[in-house]
């Protein structure tokens, strides 16, 4: 039984230290990756009439998307010198029926070499009380979608225009 635990306890070490050294994982790789800065994201680049979101990633692994109906936080890690898998969690509720709950968005994206654009994949799961009162089947409901992304630059302020003393008309 000894033997069993001891080595059970070296098998788990050498499995945090593996996870700990492989690409994507350490804070280093998460604080360099192209990933990291602002982007205007489009969640469905085939409807010109849907509005944009804003995706922040942040160095450490922690990512906000501010979208027309709420905002939506989580984790992102890398799966590659360029991609990137993350799962957001965004409020979900209607007060009539009294539900409550998180949907979920999970993306896998992967940034052009460039660094400036990103394109890639997700789905949606509402939560499974609200599915279920909705009719729906309970899990990854939306998608594959198609997501893209251009990074937002830093941009020199520029001269202010004042505006006119009398009403344009």
């Amino acid at each position: 039984m000894r033997r069993l635990a001891s080595t059970t306890i070296v098998l788990m070490a050498l499995l945090l230290a593996t996870l700990a050294a492989a690409p994507g994982v350490s804070a280093q790789a998460t604080d360099e990756h192209p990933a990291v800065g602002v982007w205007l994201t489009d969640g469905s680049p085939e409807d010109t009439t849907d509005p944009l979101d804003l995706l922040t990633v942040a160095p450490g692994g922690s990512a906000t998307i501010a979208l027309p109906d709420g905002t939506a936080y989580g984790p992102w890690a890398a799966t590659g010198e360029r991609s990137v898998d993350a799962t957001f969690l965004i409020p979900q509720s209607d007060p009539e029926a009294g539900l409550v709950g998180y949907a979920t968005i999970r993306t896998s994206i992967e940034v052009a070499e460039d660094g400036q654009s990103f394109a890639g994949t997700y789905t949606i799961e509402f939560p499974a009380s609200m599915a279920e009162a909705m009719g729906l089947p309970v899990g990854q409901q939306v998608g594959p979608g198609t997501v893209t992304g251009q990074r937002i630059a830093v941009e020199p302020m520029g001269e202010p225009v004042p505006f006119p003393e009398e009403p344009v008309e």
